[in-house]
């Protein structure tokens, strides 16, 4: 599995939700890609993750 293009290692039953957590990730605070899939980071599916997922995470900045 690849996270923001580093390999992370895969333990079985990880989930999405998981991750961020385990990641010190604030869901609200983040945009999230696993493959094709775009999601805003609190509306994100706590969806299992497969060994060979790619998840990209991008930080929301606010600013003016």
């Amino acid at each position: 599995m690849l996270v923001n293009g580093v390999a992370h290692p895969h333990r079985p039953h990880l989930t999405l939700h998981a991750l961020l957590r385990d990641l010190n990730i604030d869901p609200a605070r983040v945009a999230v890609a696993v493959n094709d899939d775009f999601y805003p980071g609190a509306q994100a599916p706590d969806r299992p993750l497969e060994e060979d997922d790619v998840i990209e995470i991008v930080r929301i900045i606010g600013g003016g």
